[in-house]
C-alpha cells in the first residue's frame, strides 16, 4: 500500500466512523450541541458515510483527478467549519464549537497528508522526477516495428499532440528537431539512439518561449521482441514541473491527458505497422 492509499484509508475510516456515530446517536449529539434539531446530524452522518465509500473506491483505483476532488471536499469542510466558528450563525454550545474545531483540525491534517501523497505519485524515488509508462504489443517483427517508430521526421503523423516536425540538424544521437502544436513550438535534442532498440529526446524547456509547465521533459521509445511475430513498444516519459504545487494541482489533470495522447499514438503506430 502506497502513501496515497494510506492517507485515503485514514480519511475513509474517520469519515465512515463519524458518519455512523452521527446517524446512530443523533439525539445525543444534538444535546451536546445544545440544539433541538437532531435530523441535521442524521443528514450529515449519511453524507459522511457516502463520502467514505467514495474514498474506499479510490483507495483501489487511485484516479488522481477524483482524489483531488476528495481533497477539495475536505478543504471545503475546514473552510465551512472556520466560518461557523467565526460568525456563529447558529446558537451552538461551547462544547459543540469545540467539537467543530477539533474535527476541522483533524480534517485539515488529513487534507495535508493526502495532498503531500498526491504530489508524490508517479515520482521516481529520490529524484524529484515523475515517470509515466505506456506500452502496446503489435503483431510484427522487431525490425518492422523499429522502422516505423524510428521515423522521427514523421512523428506528427501519429502523435495527436504534434502538428509538424522539422529536423534542424544532425541525425541519430545529437539530432535537433523542432515540433509545433497550434501556436506553440519547441525544440528537442536526441540524447540516445541505439539502432533497433531505443531512442530518446529531451525537450529544451529552458527556451524563453517554451509554452508548457515543465522544468524537464524527456521521452524514451523502446522496442522489445516477444517472439518472431510479436513486438512490444514501450514509451517512457520523465518530467519535472516548474512549480511544486503543480505536482498535486496540475498533475492529476495532465496525467489523464498524457494517457489519452499516448494511447492514441500507440494505436496509430499499431495501425501503420499491422497494415503493412
Amino acid at each position: 500500500m502506497n502513501q496515497l492509499q494510506k492517507a485515503l484509508q485514514l480519511n475513509a475510516l474517520f469519515s465512515g466512523l463519524s458518519g455512523i456515530l452521527l446517524v446512530a446517536a443523533h439525539n445525543r449529539v444534538a444535546g451536546l450541541f445544545d440544539t433541538p434539531n437532531s435530523s441535521v446530524f442524521q443528514v450529515i452522518g449519511a453524507a459522511l458515510i457516502y463520502f467514505s465509500l467514495t474514498i474506499v473506491f479510490e483507495i483501489k483505483h487511485q484516479n488522481l483527478l477524483r482524489v483531488l476532488f476528495i481533497i477539495v471536499q475536505d478543504s471545503l469542510w475546514v473552510i465551512g467549519s472556520v466560518i461557523l466558528l467565526i460568525f456563529q450563525p447558529f446558537d451552538i454550545s461551547m462544547t459543540g464549537n469545540g467539537v467543530i474545531a477539533a474535527i476541522a483540525l483533524i480534517v485539515l491534517l488529513m487534507a495535508i497528508s493526502q495532498t503531500n501523497a498526491l504530489a508524490q505519485t508517479d515520482s521516481i524515488a529520490n529524484k524529484g522526477i515523475k515517470q509515466l509508462r505506456f506500452e502496446r504489443t503489435v503483431k510484427a517483427t522487431k525490425a518492422s516495428v523499429w522502422k516505423v517508430i524510428s521515423d522521427v521526421t514523421n512523428y506528427h503523423e501519429v502523435a495527436p499532440n504534434v502538428d509538424d516536425v522539422k529536423i534542424i540538424s544532425g541525425e541519430g544521437k545529437g539530432m535537433v528537431r523542432s515540433c509545433s502544436h497550434g501556436k506553440d513550438s519547441w525544440t528537442e535534442t536526441c540524447s540516445l539512439w541505439e539502432e533497433e532498440k531505443e531512442y530518446a529526446f529531451e525537450v529544451n524547456t529552458d527556451a524563453p518561449d517554451y509554452p508548457y509547465p515543465f522544468k524537464y521533459l524527456k521521452g524514451n521509445w523502446k522496442v522489445e521482441a516477444i517472439d518472431n511475430s510479436q513486438t512490444r513498444v514501450i514509451m517512457l516519459f520523465e518530467f519535472e514541473y516548474k512549480r511544486k504545487f503543480q505536482n498535486w494541482l496540475l498533475h492529476p489533470i495532465l496525467k489523464g491527458k498524457f494517457a489519452k495522447t499516448a494511447e492514441k499514438l500507440l494505436a496509430n503506430w499499431q495501425n501503420q505497422i499491422e497494415k503493412n
